[in-house]
């Protein structure tokens, strides 16, 4: 706050915050212009102070807020706020540290990715939404979005299906049966996250498996991936 501010908001815990309404002008585009403040009034805001507290340090020309030393629940309702009020030197910024708690909260990202738009980070958060994270909470995400999702969650199967079906036949080593097994295992968990990243993580084997039993999973590995990059992204479904 500013002693010599001339706009007073008051946040929903009742902390008020003086702020310079030429700050507010040029760097926000949600705010009531300056000829529509009365001086001697303060006016209401739903977010909290601690989200107010962040945000407004966004107005002024100083050293932004640390983001990476915030909750999630900090940052997600800060980015709800910067979004709302149109407060453009935060809305970015936000988005970026949003997209760096992934694979974390991805439904959260998700859907606020979708509310305002941002294409590329809804492509990113979708990969790691997985069933068990729908149906944890499928009675408060939007039908619109359930579609969507189901849909694309199809064809990442069906992907998988089709990738699993060239594992390497014919190895003749006594351990390569166990290790296929296990693949085969963390595969069938693996739906939902769909990454060169995550497809590396399951399809290997212990550091000390033969030589022939590490050429066919990476042969394997590198087979499979090909295979998934053709699943569009989550935009393309919408």
């Amino acid at each position: 706050s500013a002693p010599d501010a001339d706009v007073v908001f008051c946040s929903s815990d009742k902390t008020l915050f003086r702020i310079h309404t030429r700050n507010l002008e040029i760097t926000s585009g949600g705010f009531p212009p300056a000829d529509f403040i009365l001086s001697d009034e303060y006016i209401d805001l739903t977010e909290d102070s601690s989200t107010l507290e962040l945000m407004f340090q966004f107005v002024y020309p100083r050293p932004q807020p640390r983001l990476e030393e915030v909750t999630f629940e900090a940052l997600i309702r800060l980015s709800e706020a910067v979004e709302k009020y149109q407060v453009y030197p935060a809305m970015q910024v936000c988005n970026l540290y949003m997209a760096k708690t992934l694979p974390n909260h991805a439904l959260d990202i998700l859907e606020y990715s979708l509310r305002h738009d941002y294409p590329a980070l809804i492509n990113r958060s979708a990969p790691f939404v997985t069933l068990a994270t729908i149906s944890a909470a499928w009675k408060s995400v939007s039908p619109s979005l359930l579609y969507t999702w189901l849909r694309y969650y199809d064809c990442w199967n069906s992907k998988v299906r089709a990738a699993s079906l060239i594992a390497p036949h014919g190895h003749k080593c006594p351990n390569w049966l166990e290790y296929q097994r296990k693949i085969f295992s963390a595969l069938g968990e693996l739906t939902g996250i769909k990454n060169d990243e995550s497809v590396s993580a399951v399809i290997t084997v212990p550091h000390f498996a033969s030589i022939c039993c590490k050429d066919d999973a990476n042969r394997w590995q590198k087979d499979f991936i090909e295979q998934i990059r053709d699943v569009p992204p989550f935009t393309k479904f919408m």
